[in-house]
Protein backbone atom coordinates (compact mmCIF):
# COMPACT_ATOMS: atom_id res chain seq x y z
CA UNK A 1 0.00 0.00 0.00
CA UNK A 2 2.73 2.56 0.52
CA UNK A 3 5.92 2.31 -1.67
CA UNK A 4 8.47 3.84 0.86
CA UNK A 5 11.03 3.81 -1.73
CA UNK A 6 9.01 6.31 -4.44
CA UNK A 7 8.07 8.32 -1.25
CA UNK A 8 11.54 8.96 -0.51
CA UNK A 9 12.36 9.97 -4.15
CA UNK A 10 9.23 12.60 -4.19
CA UNK A 11 9.37 14.08 -0.26
CA UNK A 12 8.30 17.76 -1.81
CA UNK A 13 5.00 16.01 -3.21
CA UNK A 14 4.48 14.92 0.35
CA UNK A 15 3.24 18.64 1.75
CA UNK A 16 0.76 18.83 -1.01
CA UNK A 17 -1.19 15.41 -0.13
CA UNK A 18 -1.24 16.85 3.99
CA UNK A 19 -2.89 19.78 2.23
CA UNK A 20 -5.06 17.68 0.49
CA UNK A 21 -6.10 15.29 3.36
CA UNK A 22 -6.29 18.26 5.60
CA UNK A 23 -8.79 20.17 2.99
CA UNK A 24 -10.85 16.80 3.19
CA UNK A 25 -11.46 16.31 6.54
CA UNK A 26 -12.48 20.14 6.97
CA UNK A 27 -14.97 19.40 4.92
CA UNK A 28 -15.89 16.19 6.74
CA UNK A 29 -15.69 18.18 9.95
CA UNK A 30 -18.54 20.86 8.13
CA UNK A 31 -20.84 18.10 7.54
CA UNK A 32 -20.67 16.30 10.64
CA UNK A 33 -21.39 19.71 12.60
CA UNK A 34 -24.35 20.48 10.04
CA UNK A 35 -25.94 17.19 11.03
CA UNK A 36 -25.85 17.85 14.78
CA UNK A 37 -26.89 20.90 14.59
CA UNK A 38 -30.15 19.69 12.02
CA UNK A 39 -30.36 16.60 14.89
CA UNK A 40 -30.43 19.12 17.54
CA UNK A 41 -33.18 21.34 16.05
CA UNK A 42 -35.16 18.19 15.61
CA UNK A 43 -34.73 17.59 19.43
CA UNK A 44 -36.33 20.32 20.32
CA UNK A 45 -39.14 19.59 18.04
CA UNK A 46 -39.32 16.73 19.68
CA UNK A 47 -39.49 17.54 22.90
CA UNK A 48 -42.03 20.58 22.02
CA UNK A 49 -39.36 23.11 23.14
CA UNK A 50 -39.44 26.55 20.99
CA UNK A 51 -37.23 26.95 18.09
CA UNK A 52 -37.17 31.24 17.89
CA UNK A 53 -34.16 31.63 16.01
CA UNK A 54 -32.71 27.90 15.27
CA UNK A 55 -34.36 28.40 11.58
CA UNK A 56 -32.31 31.34 10.27
CA UNK A 57 -29.14 29.73 12.25
CA UNK A 58 -29.66 26.54 10.28
CA UNK A 59 -30.43 28.33 7.13
CA UNK A 60 -27.23 30.40 7.46
CA UNK A 61 -25.24 27.07 8.98
CA UNK A 62 -26.58 25.34 6.03
CA UNK A 63 -24.92 28.37 3.30
CA UNK A 64 -21.65 28.19 5.66
CA UNK A 65 -20.85 24.11 5.26
CA UNK A 66 -21.81 24.50 1.18
CA UNK A 67 -19.35 27.42 1.05
CA UNK A 68 -16.99 25.39 3.13
CA UNK A 69 -16.82 21.85 1.35
CA UNK A 70 -17.05 23.47 -1.75
CA UNK A 71 -13.74 25.51 -1.29
CA UNK A 72 -12.15 22.69 0.45
CA UNK A 73 -12.85 20.00 -1.33
CA UNK A 74 -11.72 22.13 -4.75
CA UNK A 75 -8.19 23.21 -2.55
CA UNK A 76 -7.86 19.51 -1.82
CA UNK A 77 -8.25 18.54 -5.87
CA UNK A 78 -5.51 21.37 -6.32
CA UNK A 79 -3.29 19.80 -4.28
CA UNK A 80 -3.87 16.42 -5.70
CA UNK A 81 -2.72 17.73 -9.20
CA UNK A 82 0.11 19.52 -7.63
CA UNK A 83 1.34 16.41 -5.84
CA UNK A 84 1.09 14.58 -8.96
CA UNK A 85 3.28 17.13 -10.72
CA UNK A 86 6.36 17.19 -8.51
CA UNK A 87 6.32 13.79 -8.71
CA UNK A 88 6.21 13.69 -12.34
CA UNK A 89 9.31 16.40 -12.11
CA UNK A 90 11.01 14.97 -9.78
CA UNK A 91 10.93 11.29 -11.14
CA UNK A 92 11.83 12.65 -15.00
CA UNK A 93 14.77 14.19 -13.39
CA UNK A 94 16.10 11.65 -11.68
CA UNK A 95 15.29 9.60 -14.81
CA UNK A 96 17.18 11.98 -16.80
CA UNK A 97 20.39 12.33 -14.73
CA UNK A 98 20.68 8.35 -14.82
CA UNK A 99 20.52 8.50 -18.59
CA UNK A 100 23.32 11.21 -18.18
CA UNK A 101 25.19 9.03 -16.06
CA UNK A 102 24.57 6.30 -18.81
CA UNK A 103 26.45 7.52 -21.35
CA UNK A 104 25.49 7.57 -25.59
CA UNK A 105 25.60 3.74 -24.46
CA UNK A 106 22.56 3.11 -22.95
CA UNK A 107 20.42 2.45 -25.90
CA UNK A 108 22.22 -0.75 -25.79
CA UNK A 109 21.16 -1.94 -22.63
CA UNK A 110 17.58 -0.58 -22.90
CA UNK A 111 15.58 -0.30 -26.11
CA UNK A 112 13.96 3.03 -27.18
CA UNK A 113 10.67 2.01 -27.65
CA UNK A 114 11.07 0.10 -24.52
CA UNK A 115 12.08 3.47 -22.56
CA UNK A 116 9.56 5.46 -24.06
CA UNK A 117 6.73 2.64 -23.05
CA UNK A 118 8.17 2.52 -18.99
CA UNK A 119 8.65 6.72 -19.26
CA UNK A 120 4.63 6.97 -20.37
CA UNK A 121 2.86 4.42 -18.11
CA UNK A 122 5.55 5.36 -14.98
CA UNK A 123 3.77 8.76 -15.70
CA UNK A 124 0.28 7.55 -15.71
CA UNK A 125 1.02 5.72 -11.97
CA UNK A 126 2.67 8.70 -10.36
CA UNK A 127 -0.24 10.77 -10.78
CA UNK A 128 -2.61 8.06 -9.69
CA UNK A 129 -0.53 7.28 -6.95
CA UNK A 130 1.10 10.59 -6.21
CA UNK A 131 -2.65 12.72 -6.79
CA UNK A 132 -5.47 10.03 -6.16
CA UNK A 133 -4.36 6.91 -3.93
CA UNK A 134 -2.09 8.28 -1.40
CA UNK A 135 -4.40 11.34 -0.19
CA UNK A 136 -7.45 9.36 -0.16
CA UNK A 137 -5.48 6.44 1.72
CA UNK A 138 -4.71 9.04 4.43
CA UNK A 139 -7.86 10.51 4.60
CA UNK A 140 -9.33 6.70 4.50
CA UNK A 141 -7.41 6.31 7.67
CA UNK A 142 -8.36 9.16 9.32
CA UNK A 143 -11.88 10.30 8.19
CA UNK A 144 -13.52 7.31 10.21
CA UNK A 145 -11.77 7.94 13.30
CA UNK A 146 -12.84 11.62 13.06
CA UNK A 147 -16.51 10.83 12.48
CA UNK A 148 -15.86 8.22 15.58
CA UNK A 149 -14.62 11.03 17.93
CA UNK A 150 -17.77 12.73 17.33
CA UNK A 151 -20.36 10.05 17.69
CA UNK A 152 -18.64 7.83 20.61
CA UNK A 153 -20.14 10.59 23.36
CA UNK A 154 -23.55 9.85 21.79
CA UNK A 155 -23.79 6.17 21.14
CA UNK A 156 -20.54 4.24 21.62
CA UNK A 157 -21.56 0.61 21.04
CA UNK A 158 -23.19 2.28 17.19
CA UNK A 159 -19.74 3.87 17.05
CA UNK A 160 -17.55 1.30 18.04
CA UNK A 161 -19.48 -1.45 15.67
CA UNK A 162 -18.98 1.43 12.49
CA UNK A 163 -15.47 1.30 12.86
CA UNK A 164 -14.81 -2.45 13.52
CA UNK A 165 -16.63 -2.47 10.19
CA UNK A 166 -13.97 0.07 8.53
CA UNK A 167 -11.01 -2.21 8.46
CA UNK A 168 -13.25 -5.22 6.75
CA UNK A 169 -12.91 -3.54 3.24
CA UNK A 170 -9.33 -3.50 2.56
CA UNK A 171 -9.41 -7.10 3.66
CA UNK A 172 -11.93 -7.82 1.35
CA UNK A 173 -10.29 -6.09 -1.37
CA UNK A 174 -6.97 -8.07 -0.37
CA UNK A 175 -8.88 -11.34 -0.16
CA UNK A 176 -10.61 -11.14 -3.69
CA UNK A 177 -7.25 -9.82 -5.56
CA UNK A 178 -5.56 -12.87 -4.03
CA UNK A 179 -8.01 -14.91 -5.69
CA UNK A 180 -8.03 -13.01 -8.67
CA UNK A 181 -4.42 -13.46 -9.19
CA UNK A 182 -4.80 -16.82 -10.54
CA UNK A 183 -7.61 -16.09 -13.10
CA UNK A 184 -5.20 -13.34 -14.13
CA UNK A 185 -2.27 -15.50 -14.69
CA UNK A 186 -4.24 -17.74 -16.99
CA UNK A 187 -5.46 -14.67 -19.02
CA UNK A 188 -2.27 -13.10 -19.83
CA UNK A 189 -0.93 -16.43 -20.87
CA UNK A 190 -4.42 -16.95 -23.54
CA UNK A 191 -3.43 -13.41 -24.41
CA UNK A 192 0.27 -13.48 -25.62
CA UNK A 193 -0.76 -17.15 -26.90
CA UNK A 194 -3.54 -15.96 -29.14
CA UNK A 195 -1.31 -12.38 -30.29
CA UNK A 196 1.63 -14.99 -31.10
CA UNK A 197 -0.90 -17.51 -33.06
CA UNK A 198 -2.35 -14.65 -34.55
CA UNK A 199 0.77 -13.13 -35.59
CA UNK A 200 2.27 -16.45 -37.02
CA UNK A 201 -0.43 -16.86 -38.98
CA UNK A 202 -0.30 -13.96 -40.35
CA UNK A 203 2.88 -14.68 -41.64
CA UNK A 204 2.53 -17.49 -43.04
CA UNK A 205 -0.91 -16.73 -44.71
CA UNK A 206 0.66 -17.31 -48.26
CA UNK A 207 2.11 -21.07 -47.27
CA UNK A 208 -1.53 -21.73 -45.64
CA UNK A 209 -2.96 -20.59 -48.88
CA UNK A 210 -0.69 -22.42 -51.22
CA UNK A 211 -1.45 -25.92 -48.64
CA UNK A 212 -5.21 -24.94 -48.25
CA UNK A 213 -4.66 -25.19 -44.88
CA UNK A 214 -6.51 -21.61 -44.27
CA UNK A 215 -9.72 -23.01 -42.63
CA UNK A 216 -8.31 -25.15 -40.31
CA UNK A 217 -6.39 -22.35 -38.86
CA UNK A 218 -9.52 -20.59 -38.88
CA UNK A 219 -10.92 -22.70 -36.76
CA UNK A 220 -8.00 -22.99 -34.40
CA UNK A 221 -7.60 -18.86 -34.34
CA UNK A 222 -11.58 -19.30 -33.30
CA UNK A 223 -11.43 -21.86 -30.52
CA UNK A 224 -8.34 -19.90 -29.14
CA UNK A 225 -10.06 -16.55 -29.05
CA UNK A 226 -13.01 -18.18 -27.66
CA UNK A 227 -10.94 -19.20 -25.05
CA UNK A 228 -9.53 -15.70 -24.75
CA UNK A 229 -12.84 -14.36 -24.22
CA UNK A 230 -14.02 -16.74 -21.55
CA UNK A 231 -11.08 -15.93 -19.41
CA UNK A 232 -11.71 -12.44 -19.74
CA UNK A 233 -15.07 -12.73 -18.61
CA UNK A 234 -13.92 -14.35 -15.51
CA UNK A 235 -11.78 -11.38 -14.85
CA UNK A 236 -14.49 -9.58 -15.52
CA UNK A 237 -16.68 -11.12 -12.84
CA UNK A 238 -13.83 -10.65 -10.33
CA UNK A 239 -13.32 -7.30 -10.82
CA UNK A 240 -17.59 -7.34 -10.02
CA UNK A 241 -17.13 -9.13 -7.27
CA UNK A 242 -15.03 -7.11 -5.49
CA UNK A 243 -16.88 -4.14 -5.90
CA UNK A 244 -19.93 -6.11 -4.80
CA UNK A 245 -18.08 -7.65 -1.58
CA UNK A 246 -17.13 -3.44 -0.51
CA UNK A 247 -20.68 -2.30 -1.44
CA UNK A 248 -21.91 -5.24 1.15
CA UNK A 249 -19.45 -4.35 3.36
CA UNK A 250 -20.07 -0.49 3.67
CA UNK A 251 -24.08 -0.92 3.29
CA UNK A 252 -23.82 -4.03 5.50
CA UNK A 253 -21.71 -1.99 8.51
CA UNK A 254 -23.75 1.07 7.81
CA UNK A 255 -26.79 -0.67 8.50
CA UNK A 256 -25.57 -2.44 11.86
CA UNK A 257 -24.62 0.97 13.13
CA UNK A 258 -28.23 2.48 12.03
CA UNK A 259 -30.14 -0.70 13.85
CA UNK A 260 -27.64 0.02 17.24
CA UNK A 261 -28.90 3.77 17.24
CA UNK A 262 -32.00 2.79 16.80
CA UNK A 263 -32.08 -0.29 19.71
CA UNK A 264 -30.37 2.04 22.31
CA UNK A 265 -33.07 5.11 21.36
CA UNK A 266 -35.36 2.47 22.26
CA UNK A 267 -34.03 1.73 25.20
CA UNK A 268 -33.66 5.20 26.53
CA UNK A 269 -30.18 5.43 26.61
CA UNK A 270 -29.36 7.85 23.87
CA UNK A 271 -31.38 11.16 23.26
CA UNK A 272 -33.30 11.59 19.46
CA UNK A 273 -30.85 13.97 18.30
CA UNK A 274 -27.90 11.14 18.71
CA UNK A 275 -29.76 9.01 16.94
CA UNK A 276 -30.38 10.94 14.24
CA UNK A 277 -26.41 12.48 13.78
CA UNK A 278 -25.85 8.32 13.83
CA UNK A 279 -27.98 7.69 11.16
CA UNK A 280 -26.94 9.90 9.35
CA UNK A 281 -23.07 9.92 9.65
CA UNK A 282 -22.82 6.25 9.33
CA UNK A 283 -21.88 6.41 5.65
CA UNK A 284 -19.28 8.52 6.18
CA UNK A 285 -17.53 5.90 8.00
CA UNK A 286 -17.17 3.69 4.53
CA UNK A 287 -17.29 6.35 1.45
CA UNK A 288 -13.73 6.60 2.12
CA UNK A 289 -12.41 3.54 2.52
CA UNK A 290 -15.00 2.31 -0.12
CA UNK A 291 -13.87 5.22 -2.49
CA UNK A 292 -10.21 3.95 -2.00
CA UNK A 293 -11.02 0.78 -3.13
CA UNK A 294 -10.92 2.29 -6.90
CA UNK A 295 -7.77 3.51 -6.60
CA UNK A 296 -6.27 0.24 -4.32
CA UNK A 297 -3.00 -1.03 -6.70
CA UNK A 298 -2.89 -4.46 -7.79
CA UNK A 299 -0.06 -6.21 -9.47
CA UNK A 300 0.44 -6.54 -13.32
CA UNK A 301 1.46 -9.74 -14.03
CA UNK A 302 2.85 -9.23 -16.92
CA UNK A 303 5.99 -7.25 -15.30
CA UNK A 304 5.62 -8.23 -11.70
CA UNK A 305 4.91 -4.39 -10.51
CA UNK A 306 2.57 -2.68 -8.71
CA UNK A 307 -0.06 -0.30 -10.67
Amino acid sequence: MFNKRLISMVPQALRYILRNVAAQLTALVANVVLMLLIGLFLQRLFDGVAVDGWVAMLLGAGVAVIAVRMACLTYAQRMGVAAAAAAKRSVRRQVYDKLVRMGPGYSERIATSEAVQVSVEGCEQLESYFGQYLPQLLYAVLAPLTVFAFLAPLCLPAAVALLVCVPLIPISIVAVQKIAKRVMGRYWGAYTDLGGAFLENLQGLTTLKIYQADGYKQEEMNREAEKFRRITMKVLTMQLNSITIMDLVAYGGAALGMVLAVLEFRAGRIPFWGCFAVIFLSADFFLPMRQLGSFFPHRDERHGCQR
